[in-house]
């Protein structure tokens, strides 16, 4: 690094006429450096000759956050924003408020509407699928339409999904409010086509079963968890054990585990063959 900083020092000054020398010498010094690994002093390089898209490259490659965050925000690019928002969605964002942040600031400042989109569906999907919170799924989803809109995308296939993430909301809401009416609702989104595009199956199946159970109903939480089992739903993830339990015991059924289930599955397939 020394004699990197030493040849630097010696090198003419990039207004003079040696300008285009200086711009070389400072390339191959940072093309060394990066074929040391040398990442941070190669984005330094780089960027004193005035090619901030190898600098860039050489401080993704360094997977130095900080680094990427700041230089993002030194530099104002449109296409660095774009880089290290995409690189900070490498990462565990979804625990990390602050990457989060980070990813639509640039974004936004790229005017990125499109990437910006993409990112808002995907955090309604973690949001879905790690803490099963709807609601804040369909705020995201409904940010996602927004800069869908802003980037002249079509949002057909969003709309159906907003619609179906809305409704799903509304009957939860509706429990001890209005039964006949979430139960209708439910229904109709087990039966919709591509139901699982916006929700998770399962989720929808347990708000009802832990409704019938809440209600001594175990017939028709049974049903329902029969239902969950033929459309090959692992029940797990979504329903209480013992709960299940108590449904089956109470119908005087054994339980067959989800391990069985599998077992079956596999002895059919060595049946067709």
């Amino acid at each position: 690094e020394q004699m990197a900083e030493k040849i630097t020092d010696q090198l003419p000054e990039k207004d003079g006429e040696g300008g285009v020398f200086r711009t070389d010498m400072l390339k191959r010094i940072a093309d060394l450096c990066v074929s040391q690994q040398n990442f941070h002093l190669a984005t330094k390089k780089y960027t004193q000759a005035g090619m901030k898209d190898k600098a860039m490259d050489a401080l993704l490659k360094s997977g130095d956050t900080e680094k990427i965050i700041f230089f993002a925000g030194v530099l104002r690019s449109k296409e660095i924003y774009v880089r290290a928002a995409n690189f900070l969605q490498t990462l565990n964002w979804h625990s990390e408020p602050e990457i989060m942040k980070k990813i639509i600031d640039f974004y936004s400042k790229a005017r990125a509407y499109q990437q910006l989109a993409m990112f808002y569906d995907a955090c309604s999907q973690v949001e879905i699928d790690e803490y099963r919170d709807y609601d804040k799924a369909l705020g995201a989803l409904k940010e996602s339409k927004k800069f869908l809109q802003k980037a002249e995308k079509p949002s057909t296939d969003l709309d159906k999904r907003i619609q179906m993430v809305e409704t799903f909301v509304h009957a939860k809401s509706l429990v001890r409010k209005d039964n006949d009416e979430f139960q209708k609702m439910c229904f109709q989104l087990l039966d919709q086509p591509k139901v699982d595009a916006a929700v998770q199956v399962g989720d929808v199946f347990a708000l009802l079963i832990e409704f019938y159970y809440s209600e001594n109903n175990h017939e028709q939480a049974y049903q329902m968890i029969e239902k969950m089992r033929q459309r090959r739903i692992v029940l797990g993830p979504y329903l209480d054990q013992q709960m299940v339990d108590t449904i089956y015991r109470h119908m005087g059924i054994s339980l067959a585990t989800d391990d069985d289930a599998v077992d079956e599955d596999i002895a059919n397939m060595s049946g067709e063959d």
